[in-house]
């Protein structure tokens, strides 16, 4: 299963995580219906400091795009180079290497990396899934569709590890020693890694779940 949400209903996870900067690597899946600058997951701080995933439309295309933000003043980003398709499954991750480096990934490859230097954005204690933050703490950025194997390390994991969560490999399989943050939703909200109480705002609803690996 995985967890459906709709964008005009202000669905969204939310867990406490607290310490987490660069580097760091978010990774899941999802099976967006629309996209209207859409956040999947976010890692937020509790002024406007935000590194975050998610999908963008450009034109009469989608794609997946890794952000980061300081306190609102001035933020970077970098877009994939693979054509999201809505109402398919597609697995996304964003590697913060440095404040100075990131790279998004769709479906183990097709990646493209952003150098623009980005310093003071402070670490975040805020995982947000379905949505991210402004700085008054109001969410915004809904996701519309269905999101399930969220996981988080404080670690910037290799392509190699990267194609294999795209082929069906569970989180708690790939590099177990730096994994913050493990949320299958499947059903129960259960952070398997670090046993973080997961909070479903707005009755976020369960759903169809693609093949995992155990």
């Amino acid at each position: 299963m995985a967890y459906n949400f709709t964008s005009a209903s202000s669905q969204r996870l939310t867990a406490n995580l607290l310490g987490i900067s660069e580097p760091c690597t978010i990774a899941f899946w999802a099976r967006p219906t629309s996209a209207l600058n859409m956040t999947g997951v976010g890692l937020v701080a509790t002024d406007d400091d935000r590194r975050g995933v998610g999908i963008v439309p450009s034109g009469p295309n989608y794609f997946a795009r890794a952000s980061v933000a300081n306190d609102g003043i001035a933020g970077v980003s970098v877009d994939s180079t693979f054509n999201v398709q809505l109402n398919s499954w597609v697995h996304l991750c964003a590697v913060f290497t440095s404040t100075s480096s990131r790279t998004i990934y769709t479906n183990g490859g097709n990646s493209n990396t952003n150098t623009t230097l980005l310093s003071g954005a402070n670490s975040s204690n805020i995982i947000s899934i379905g949505a991210t933050r402004a700085l008054s703490g109001t969410p915004l950025g809904f996701f519309n569709g269905d999101i399930s194997e969220v996981g988080i390390w404080n670690t910037a994991l290799t392509a190699a590890e990267i194609a294999s969560l795209a082929k069906g490999m569970s989180c708690d399989k790939v590099r177990p020693q730096s994994l913050v943050f493990y949320a299958p939703l499947v059903r129960d909200l259960i952070d398997q890694k670090g046993g973080l109480a997961i909070t479903n705002n707005n009755s976020a609803t369960v759903a169809n779940h693609p093949r995992i690996y155990p």
